[in-house]
């Protein structure tokens, strides 16, 4: 595995939430698993809902890297790819509040 795959990896979870209603509709967030039930419970606690969909991206991209490459994601990947959902968190709960 190179920079390049690594690149591309990245680069394919940029777009993957900038797609973020084909992401919603992929896993059936609002469906199957009710995430509005799980992550906006009564108090709507903020720090809760980032916990809940960075927790479950974290796994959905750990899973494709693992996929993808054979080996698990080193630790500079995964920061970045942390970084990267963290920054969509305000459009993802926006788009869940829709």
């Amino acid at each position: 595995m190179d920079s390049k795959e690594i690149e591309n990896f990245i680069h394919d979870v940029r777009n993957d939430l900038n797609n973020l209603d084909d992401l919603i509709k992929y896993y059936d967030f609002l469906g199957n698993h009710n995430i509005r039930t799980i992550v906006f419970n009564p108090e709507n606690d903020q720090s809760f809902f980032e916990g809940a969909v960075v927790a479950i991206l974290d796994q959905r991209y750990r899973d494709f890297f693992r996929s993808k490459f054979n080996k698990d994601m080193d630790d500079l990947v995964r920061l970045d790819m942390l970084e990267i959902i963290r920054s969509h968190i305000l459009h993802i709960s926006a788009k869940l509040n829709d």
